[in-house]
């Protein structure tokens, strides 16, 4: 099973409040989808889009990142067509507000780990408001991010799955929630730490997390962005 990965070293013309920066790179990424016809298309359709990404990179004390400034962020996908013509559509982006300065792309070989974290907040959403913490149902965040994935799959697969337990085997949530900014709003999310099964399905559910995002708003915030512990 292979992802796909883009890292993307820029420079920013403005400065960029750290609540702020998914949203930023979400329409810059959106920007660049408009110089090809295929992606554009692709954009407009109503599907998880299967990609996901993280914010600039090295994070500021401040948390402000800085004009005149390099920063890399990393930009993940299941879909090997998307990597590449996104990929060529970003270094001929131009825009005020970044320059982009390289972009190197790697293919990624899901293996046996079976620990994970997200780099970025997950968000779950119950009723269109996001889930909190504070309200205790901890197997409805669960069960949430698992049946997000399951859709997920059987978009990738073209297959259907009915799994008897949670892919989850071990789960912790972060104290406190992390706020994105979204279309003048705050949008919610929390990190997590989880550990999967070792069954099969588990492990295509966690590939499917590392290539497309864990939770909601994956291509439109970079939420739920996953790495691999250890």
């Amino acid at each position: 099973m292979i992802y796909y990965e883009l890292i993307i070293s820029c420079l920013l013309k403005k400065d960029v409040y750290y609540t702020d920066a998914n949203e930023f790179i979400s329409k810059k990424i959106n920007k660049s989808m408009l110089l090809d016809d295929y992606l554009k298309e692709e954009h407009k359709k109503r599907k998880y889009k299967m990609y996901c990404f993280n914010s600039f990179f090295p994070i500021e004390k401040d948390k402000n990142y800085k004009a005149q400034k390099m920063y890399i962020f990393k930009l993940r996908s299941l879909d090997k067509q998307f990597i590449n013509k996104i990929r060529t559509c970003m270094k001929k982006l131009k825009d005020d507000e970044i320059e982009i300065l390289s972009i190197e792309k790697r293919n990624l070989k899901m293996k046996d780990f079976k620990e994970f974290s997200t780099v970025t907040p997950v968000i779950v959403t119950v009723d269109n408001k996001p889930w909190k913490k504070e309200d205790g149902d901890i197997e409805l965040f669960i069960n949430r991010l698992q049946v997000n994935l399951v859709k997920k799959y059987k978009e990738v697969y073209k297959e259907d799955i009915e799994l008897e337990e949670y892919f989850i085997e071990k789960f912790s949530i972060g104290k406190k929630p992390l706020a994105y900014s979204y279309k003048g709003k705050k949008m919610l999310g929390y990190k997590i730490n989880f550990k999967i099964n070792e069954d099969e399905i588990s492990k295509k559910l966690a590939y499917i997390a590392l290539g497309a995002g864990l939770g909601e708003k994956n291509s439109s915030l970079g939420a739920g962005f996953c790495c691999i512990k250890g």
